[in-house]
């Protein structure tokens, strides 16, 4: 099973979409539990990790450090890492469920690539998003992506081998675009 860490930098409302969308993948039996991580306390997402049954802690830093801090605190060798107000689409569930039963290996990872309806400048910079993605073997902030947990506690995300899962991750922040 996965854990999900979601690093907050800044309060996002759109956070209990993305909550909401993972009440699902416990349902399912796909995921196991989660961290909302944030650099400040913040009354809104206490409500929120609360509601969903998620835990929450404060963790003042850059989001490398707020992802750290989740790793340190869940339970699976696998993590699910999504940025709050970001929510997976499509058979994401079937794909992630899927990935994990061809028994990754330490060094593999899954992204769920970023996707955007803003525009053909926004959709040119989603596109980049994911082809740097490729290209550094390091997944990016707005992708989701699933990652051996033990790599996330390390100073540094080597490079991995990635797999793109066949979903997309939706923005769902309020008036932000990459």
């Amino acid at each position: 099973m996965i854990s999900v860490i979601l690093p907050a930098l800044d309060e996002e409302p759109a956070t209990i979409e993305t909550l909401a969308v993972l009440v699902e993948g416990v349902a399912e039996g796909v995921l196991r539990d989660c961290i909302l991580v944030s650099t400040a306390p913040s009354e809104m997402y206490e409500n929120y990790a609360d509601a969903a049954g998620c835990a929450f802690t404060v963790e003042p830093g850059p989001y490398d450090a707020l992802i750290k801090k989740g790793a340190e605190r869940i339970r699976s060798d696998w993590s699910l890492v999504i940025t709050p107000g970001l929510v997976p689409s499509g058979d994401w569930l079937t794909e992630l469920a899927d990935w994990m039963a061809d028994k990754p290996k330490q060094s593999d990872a899954a992204i769920i690539p970023y996707h955007t309806r803003q525009g053909w400048l926004a959709r040119l910079n989603a596109l980049a998003i994911n082809l740097q993605t490729t290209i550094t073997g390091k997944p990016y902030a707005l992708q989701g992506y699933v990652v051996a947990t033990a790599l996330l506690r390390q100073p540094n995300l080597p490079r991995l081998r990635l797999t793109r899962l066949d979903a997309k991750m939706v923005d769902r922040r309020v008036g932000r675009r990459p």
